[in-house]
Order: C-alpha cells, then sequence, then structure tokens
C-alpha cells in the first residue's frame, strides 16, 4: 500500500471524525458512496481532485492543514489525476479550477515567505 495514500486517508478520517461525521454522512455530503470513503480513509485509493475539493469543503479544513509530503510516483498519480479531471471539465468548471489554483499558489507562496 502507498504510504502517501495512506497518509492523507488517515488525515481525511480525522478530519472527519472532528468534524462528528461518519462516513456515510461525509459520502452523502460530497456524493460518493460510503465504501469509496473507506477505500480513501484506509489508503486504498486517493480522492480524485474534485472530491478532494468537497471534501475538504464539508470537513471545513484547507490543503494547509493537510500534511502532505508525497513521495515521487505519489505525486505523480495526483497530477495525472489532476489532468484527468481537468481535460472532462466544462469551461466553466475550468475558471473554478483556475482560481481555486491561484488561491492555492498564494496559499503556498505566502507559507513560504513565512518561514
Amino acid at each position: 500500500m502507498n504510504n502517501s495514500k495512506l497518509k492523507i486517508g488517515e488525515q481525511i478520517k480525522k478530519f472527519r471524525i472532528r468534524k462528528g461525521l461518519t462516513q456515510n454522512d461525509l459520502a452523502k455530503k460530497i456524493g460518493l458512496t460510503e465504501k469509496q470513503i473507506s477505500k480513501i480513509e484506509t489508503g486504498v485509493h486517493y480522492p480524485m481532485f474534485e472530491n478532494f475539493v468537497k471534501i475538504m469543503d464539508v470537513l471545513g479544513v484547507q490543503l494547509k492543514d493537510f500534511d502532505c509530503s508525497l513521495d515521487t510516483k505519489a505525486s505523480n498519480v495526483i497530477i495525472n489525476n489532476i489532468v484527468k479531471t481537468l481535460n472532462k471539465a466544462s469551461d466553466v468548471e475550468l475558471k473554478y479550477y483556475s482560481a481555486i489554483i491561484k488561491q492555492l499558489e498564494k496559499m503556498f507562496s505566502d507559507i513560504r515567505k513565512s518561514k
């Protein structure tokens, strides 16, 4: 099992429990099944980009709240998932993704400056 998948899944589980939600509650709020949430939390699967954004929104967390030190293989999987999502996106969705990426760039820039 990929250690990065497990690390992200464990953090999602921690945030979910802190929010007082069951796996089923979270699944319903973001349009997944309880089984899919279980696979994410146990490190079987990474969440797809759009689902990760929904998870963060429902749980009230931001990317900076995650400890996301990833190995190269894991990073490539995530990049490929993002590219697949962007390739399927409509023009309107692309505008939202672009806005999210700009916010993330600013956040990481601020974090680098504060170090």
